[in-house]
């Protein structure tokens, strides 16, 4: 079977190694890189419930059950999210720390100072997860403007989950010449293992590490912005000239963390000899009796026509134009004609135009956020009274809407597991056409 991949963020790239570990033919077609790369770069299940938004959630998977009946999640499956997530470990095993055996969330520092939790921890992370009597050194650059390290300081000494001893520091240190704004991406090619100037790369690790040799006491941990290299390696070389455990915090995008895991599975893509085709944009479909049979996929020079076989859409929802609005203010997808959904204050069913919510209310306005295409327990779309609109096409990721996956801290988990889901419909697909 030809697949077509729409989108290349997480789920789409995740979808398309999936699909290609089925056998599957793969085509991933994208616009640019995807969100992954303004992503926190860590593996957020689910942090908080959208209905009790200050519970954190201990054990992701057993919070499943609590909740709101039209969450993705609920059409998801434990079953399907554990798989997702464990993929996801699996196939990026240097980023990784070690997984608990308890399967439950832990907690990092956020640029801003406040306990996040989160499923999945870069190793480059690990030695930053906040436990009781902790001692921290936080480590800001006068060159890099977002990571106020007394600010992280001051709200980690406050902080109710743990008891915390967090003090600050701002370094002088641009890691080339005398800039007064430096960018993480900056830092982080300069740091880095494989830089055009290996040498160089070297002497400006080793200065920043005897910055924070100099700089740090007895029994602390170093937390740093994330800006250690683009490559894995990197960060590893660098620890082991520091004194100290060394752990980075995810910063504001572009995020070098995210960018670390996007690198990874556009490299698994390319080995796996999958074709990835940047700069297009799909327009529309040609579909007979709910089965897309081509795409019409606009790039430089013209518009082709691609026969497929299915659709796997990664393409995102309200915040990556995926979906556009008429004068009416109803919202609706763009290449399927697929309807797009708001949900309702009860969390129970959906409203379909912008007129029937209001919009100076700002709780408001983030259910516009969480607009989405309805589908069922397969990922294909549906409309409102559950009738599937076509039998070859599959939803993923944050298009599904009905949830807020910066609020809930679900974005990794969403796109995985409507991912791996969707992938084992193509199984079923496949045997209806046999």
């Amino acid at each position: 079977m030809k697949i077509a991949i729409i989108g290349a963020g997480l789920a789409g790239l995740s979808a398309a190694l999936m699909a290609h570990e089925k056998g599957y033919q793969v085509t991933v077609y994208t616009k640019g890189l995807g969100g992954l790369v303004l992503s926190a770069g860590t593996g957020d299940l689910l942090g908080y419930l959208p209905d009790r938004p200050d519970t954190v959630v201990g054990d992701p998977y057993q919070a499943v059950d609590d909740l709101p009946d039209n969450h993705p999640y609920r059409l998801i499956g434990t079953e399907h999210l554990r798989a997702g997530m464990e993929w996801y470990r699996r196939a990026l095993p240097d980023f990784w720390a070690p997984t608990n055996a308890t399967n439950t969330n832990t907690f990092l520092a956020s640029a801003l100072g406040s306990v996040r939790p989160t499923y999945l921890v870069p190793q480059t992370c690990a030695a930053g997860a906040l436990r009781d009597q902790m001692k921290l050194l936080v480590v800001g650059l006068k060159q890099f403007k977002d990571f106020p390290a007394t600010l992280i300081a001051d709200n980690l000494n406050r902080a109710e989950r743990f008891s915390l001893s967090a003090r600050a520091v701002t370094l002088d240190f641009s890691g080339r010449g005398h800039e007064a704004d430096v960018t993480a991406t900056d830092y982080a090619r300069n740091f880095d293992v494989a830089d055009l100037d290996p040498q160089r790369a070297a002497k400006l690790r080793q200065k920043f590490a005897t910055l924070l040799n100099d700089s740090v006491q007895t029994g602390e941990t170093i937390l740093i912005p994330a800006l250690l290299g683009l490559s894995p390696q990197t960060f590893s070389e660098f620890q082991a000239l520091v004194h100290a455990p060394v752990a980075e915090v995810p910063t504001v995008p572009p995020s070098i963390l995210g960018r670390r895991a996007y690198d990874i599975l556009v490299n698994s893509c390319r080995k796996a000899r999958l074709d990835i085709h940047t700069n297009c944009a799909v327009l529309s479909a040609y579909s007979l009796d709910g089965t897309v049979a081509a795409l019409r996929v606009a790039r430089a020079g013209g518009v082709d026509e691609v026969k497929v076989d299915a659709v796997l859409d990664a393409a995102g929802g309200m915040t990556s134009g995926n979906f556009e609005r008429d004068s009416h203010l109803n919202i609706q997808e763009k290449v399927f004609n697929l309807p797009v959904f708001t949900p309702a204050p009860n969390a129970t069913g959906y409203l379909n135009s912008i007129h029937q919510i209001d919009l100076e209310n700002r709780q408001e306005l983030e259910r516009v956020l969480m607009s989405g295409v309805a589908v069922d327990n397969t990922m294909r779309p549906v409309d409102a009274s559950g009738h599937r609109l076509y039998d070859n096409v599959f939803c993923l990721g944050e298009m599904l809407g009905a949830c807020a996956p910066w609020r809930e801290l679900s974005g990794e988990g969403l796109a995985l597991g409507s991912a791996w889901a969707a992938v084992q419909s193509l199984a079923s697909l496949e045997r209806s056409r046999s």
